[in-house]
């Protein structure tokens, strides 16, 4: 099996373009420039190779969501690799936070089931983002906020409470329904695309 040289990008501009266009060197390019950095700043930051890896899913996940959404827009003073690094931080650093707060066994994070394998792969599947965006908008308002927060921008379940004017045991259990409920119109339309 031949190895692909790894494509290269003239300028952040350029790279931004590329994930716009939804470019699969581009999604190659950004797990080869900064995962292993990030996995470096893991290790001395109390994570593990594996938290690393799931951190950095999470974080890329996020990060193109917001690229896909237009949530992020392109920065001339901000390299793309550094603000890739900054979402992925943030996904650790949350969980952290939140570990104190959340047991592994209290509630399943049913979501995360959908980010199984590597997520350059999947998102070298261009219709897994699709189908994902596609499944948020099926979800009733609150809902889709509630796990727009939650997953992509990282708001941590009091925060949720506090925009919702509800408990955060209530949020929690919501939480979960909206997941499950996402996870129900993500196999819906995985399954018409044929994912």
């Amino acid at each position: 099996m031949a190895i692909r040289p790894l494509p290269t990008f003239l300028s952040d501009q350029e790279l931004y373009d590329a994930l716009k266009r939804r470019d699969d060197r581009a999604y190659q390019y950004l797990y080869a420039e900064s995962f292993p950095s990030f996995r470096h700043w893991m290790l001395t930051h109390n994570g593990s190779e594996m938290d690393a890896e799931d951190a950095f899913q999470k974080g890329m996940l996020s990060f193109l969501l917001n690229v896909e959404t237009g949530k992020y827009q392109f920065q001339a003073s901000t390299q793309v690799t550094t603000v890739l690094f900054e979402y992925c931080k943030r996904v650790w650093l949350t969980e952290l936070k939140s570990a104190r707060v959340r047991t592994k066994a209290a509630m399943p994070d049913s979501v995360d089931s959908m980010d199984t394998g590597n997520v350059v792969e999947d998102l070298e599947r261009l219709e897994v983002v699709n189908t994902v965006q596609k499944s948020l908008s099926q979800l009733k308002d609150e809902c889709r906020k509630l796990i727009e927060w939650f997953y992509i921008e990282e708001l941590s379940l009091r925060e949720i409470a506090e925009r919702l004017g509800m408990k955060e045991t209530s949020v929690k259990s919501k939480r979960y329904d909206c997941a499950e409920k996402l996870k129900g119109f993500y196999a819906q339309n995985a399954k018409k695309m044929g994912l």
